[in-house]
């Protein structure tokens, strides 16, 4: 038996908990924590916020080598260490975190990758690995124009003997944070005996993403994304029920919208949220409270920097702030994608979520197949029918198993006051965005479809009338099933690998990993290389290369030939 599988169960566990590490020092320097309290979930998410901002800070100077990496995970460990010391965690927080990790594992082997993993996911992060900021590298791979922020904090985990197969570590943290975190709202809920509708969310959320997205292969950059706008909304909740608004409730929600938003592009939509937030928490504190507690909160000013990093990034790569949107795209330099192009990709992205291509279909006409509501048709057949309805049986089928488990005969009225009415139409609102111009999945429509259900779920399980006792009961033997069903499902989709690819965890453990997945990185250290010659008017120089590449003040700039 190789060591292999331990060797990749070491690193992941010190990936984790220097995360960690980061997370609960910056808790405890910023003073995020209420009352002191470091919730151990949030801790992994503002480490994972904190490493994405610098990620994108130090690569615009250097890349992120191996031994650069290793010094950040030993800084996190010693971080976590020296916070253990000083009693600023609570020890059975940590058991159940790491117990939560340990669930995840399962899931974290994998053979198959996500479909867009070889293609751009893998590729990106090794640059940031290989290259400092390049001007204009969008131009080799269209993948490369919407980079994610994960892949940024993925970098980060190239480390000796481990190397790249660390590269879904950022998924593995989202996922067993928001967990953790969802896990600790309800153990809180029952020790304060508040059973409400906000209770019967935050388990339905849990229940969704163990059953629902187990496969940490599929999570890409989109699922992560769609976990914290469940988050999100919870805490939106939680804000409307407060008497008193405070530093925390800010930091968290600004730490969350700023990761949202950075994983894809796409998300600066949801910011459409913070319009009843906004109102809410101005008819409870006051505009000038308000505004006071943003302009002197310090996690407001780097969820900032962090969005601004990401919209310069993207500039850098593409010339555009969000590509393919036009309207943000600046053509006259240099490394500018041209006007043509981005329409061309925008149409490409467009026909493709609304079911125009396929593997084994492409429409004729995609300009026409796109315009008002063509579309509609194929997308029924192509896509409703394929994998939608799948999804919304699913859902469905938890629904009615909730109604099922916490039905009573007992009842008292549902209370639905207007700010959940205001929260719910931002969320009828997104919908409408979304099956009018990306009716796609990934594209969001899992969060939001799930949303949409189970708010009106939740407060109707909120009238129903049980005892505490057994309530923590029911809850128990749901959150039994969901974690039985993420381990049995993972593990049939571990046998299923091995018989179909002949992947064996404890000989190679790793995921798939082929001489393509280089290629990008090939083809510029290609480019540098003849680049070199030609500056050295060497024989070897090819000036018929499809790329110019120039460099000033010490960055390569890179951009297609006219």
């Amino acid at each position: 038996m190789k060591i292999d599988i331990f060797i990749l169960f070491f690193f992941y566990f010190i990936s984790i908990f220097s995360t960690l590490g980061y997370g609960i020092f910056l808790q405890g320097l910023n003073n995020i924590s209420k009352n002191n309290k470091i919730c151990l979930g949030y801790s992994g998410l503002i480490g994972v916020f904190f490493l994405i901002t610098y990620s994108y800070i130090s690569h615009f100077f250097y890349s992120h080598g191996i031994y650069h990496n290793l010094f950040f995970l030993i800084l996190g460990l010693l971080l976590l260490y020296i916070s253990y010391l000083k009693k600023s965690i609570n020890k059975l927080e940590i058991n159940i975190l790491t117990i939560v990790f340990l669930i995840i594992f399962f899931s974290f082997l994998i053979f198959k990758s996500h479909d867009d993993f070889p293609y751009y996911h893998f590729p990106y992060t090794y640059y940031l690995n290989q290259n400092s900021l390049i001007f204009g590298i969008g131009h080799l791979n269209h993948g490369f124009r919407t980079p994610s922020s994960l892949f940024y904090f993925n970098s980060l985990f190239y480390l000796p003997i481990i190397k790249y197969h660390l590269f879904h570590i950022g998924s593995a943290i989202i996922f067993g944070s928001v967990i953790f975190i969802f896990f600790s709202n309800i153990k809180a809920s029952i020790q304060k005996k508040n059973i409400s509708y906000i209770y019967f969310f935050d388990l339905l959320a849990l229940i969704f993403i163990l059953v629902f997205f187990y496969r940490l292969a599929e999570h890409g950059t989109d699922r992560s994304a769609q976990i914290l706008v469940l988050l999100i909304i919870s805490e939106i909740f939680k804000v409307l029920i407060l008497k008193k608004i405070t530093f925390y409730e800010i930091s968290k929600l600004s730490i969350l919208f700023a990761i949202t938003i950075s994983l894809k592009a796409i998300y600066f939509l949801y910011g459409l949220l913070l319009l009843p937030l906004f109102f809410i928490i101005i008819g409870k504190i006051g505009l000038k409270k308000l505004m006071m507690k943003l302009l002197l909160n310090p996690i407001f000013y780097f969820s900032i920097i962090l969005l601004s990093l990401v919209l310069v990034t993207n500039f850098f790569n593409t010339g555009c702030l969000i590509y393919p949107l036009s309207g943000s795209c600046f053509t006259s330099f240099e490394w500018s994608i041209q006007t043509e192009e981005i329409k061309k990709m925008a149409l490409h992205y467009e026909n493709w979520s609304k079911a125009g291509m396929t593997p084994i279909f492409k429409v004729d006409d995609p300009g026409k197949y796109v315009e008002n509501f063509n579309w509609v048709h194929g997308w029924l057949d192509r896509y409703f029918f394929f994998k939608f309805s799948d999804f919304l049986i699913g859902l469905i089928f938890l629904k009615l198993i909730f109604l099922i488990t916490f039905y009573s005969n007992k009842k008292t009225k549902i209370k639905i006051n207007k700010e959940i009415i205001f929260v719910y139409s931002i969320i009828i609102i997104l919908l409408i965005e979304w099956f009018i111009n990306h009716p796609t999945l990934r594209y969001g429509g899992y969060s939001l479809i799930a949303v949409l259900l189970f708010i009106p779920l939740s407060l109707i399980l909120e009238k129903f009338d049980n005892n505490l006792n057994l309530i923590k009961k029911k809850t128990f033997i749901v959150i039994l099933i969901g974690i039985t069903i993420f381990i049995v499902r993972n593990i049939d989709r571990i046998i299923k690998e091995n018989e179909k690819y002949n992947y064996n965890i404890l000989l190679n453990p790793y995921y798939k990993i082929d001489n393509s997945l280089f290629r990008v990185e090939n083809q510029i250290e290609n480019l540098i290389k003849n680049y070199n010659f030609c500056q050295d008017n060497k024989p070897k120089c090819n000036k018929y290369e499809q790329y110019v590449v120039r460099k000033k003040m010490d960055k390569y700039i890179f951009k297609r030939k006219k």
